[in-house]
């Protein structure tokens, strides 16, 4: 026979199924009756215990395609970690994300306490696009001792470079010297959502200034003779 006391008179012989609506310890008692005698109460204690909160996380700063990604972290106790939510079984390991494709991917995690598992908290992993190279145009080739103009490219948020080997880009772009004649590279990128993208070749050309033609004066003229035409030697 079931109690809900050791008070109550009346037992029942249909088992009660406790209730875990509510955080506590919760008593039953139940008895076996022999040959008409009814034994003592045993007791039968039943404890429901609080689900605790998500473990706290923080979505990590969003990647570049091709970056080192870092393993994922969370606060909290004997996580798990899960790739959906429909997932049944999680992993004790923390995943490390891939970079391969660019896109926002969802991981989530639980953490476990007084063997109750927690909601799962979300931790969302963004991998942005390398964009494309700014748009550039070589410009038209200087002489020797030419004014120079500042050079341009099209795009966003622009880093110059003076080699492809430049860990630090300028933004302020650059003007080229006309001091000595021959060809000088500079490269650019763009950078966008933080992704910076390859860097484009812009080639300066500088050509040297000529000699000045080869000439002859020609043989002195007598008044009112017919003078013929000048020559010069020379492009």
């Amino acid at each position: 026979l079931w109690y809900s006391s050791l008070t109550d008179t009346t037992g029942d012989t249909t088992a009660p199924t406790p209730s875990t609506a509510i955080v506590g310890t919760e008593n039953f008692y139940v008895s076996q009756t022999v040959n008409g005698c009814e034994s003592p109460r045993a007791l039968i204690t039943v404890t429901t215990k609080a689900i605790p909160a998500a473990p706290g996380v923080t979505n990590p700063a969003p990647y570049c395609v091709g970056d080192t990604p870092s393993v994922l972290t969370a606060t909290g106790t004997s996580l798990l970690w899960y790739s959906s939510l429909t997932d049944i079984t999680g992993d004790t390991a923390a995943p490390t994300p891939s970079t391969a494709v660019a896109g926002a991917f969802d991981f989530y995690v639980t953490q476990t306490v007084n063997a109750c598992e927690s909601p799962r908290a979300l931790i969302t992993v963004t991998v942005n696009a390398i964009p494309a190279a700014p748009g550039v145009t070589n410009p038209a080739p200087y002489c020797v001792g030419a004014t120079p103009t500042q050079l341009t490219a099209t795009g966003s948020n622009l880093l110059w470079y003076s080699s492809l080997t430049d860990t630090t880009g300028d933004t302020t772009a650059p003007t080229p010297s006309t001091t000595l004649a021959g060809t000088t590279n500079y490269y650019v990128s763009q950078t966008v959502s933080g992704c910076e993208s390859t860097r484009a070749l812009i080639t300066v050309t500088t050509k040297a200034i000529p000699a000045a033609p080869g000439v002859t004066n020609p043989a002195p003229y007598c008044e009112n003779v017919t003078a013929a035409a000048l020559t010069a030697t020379g492009t």
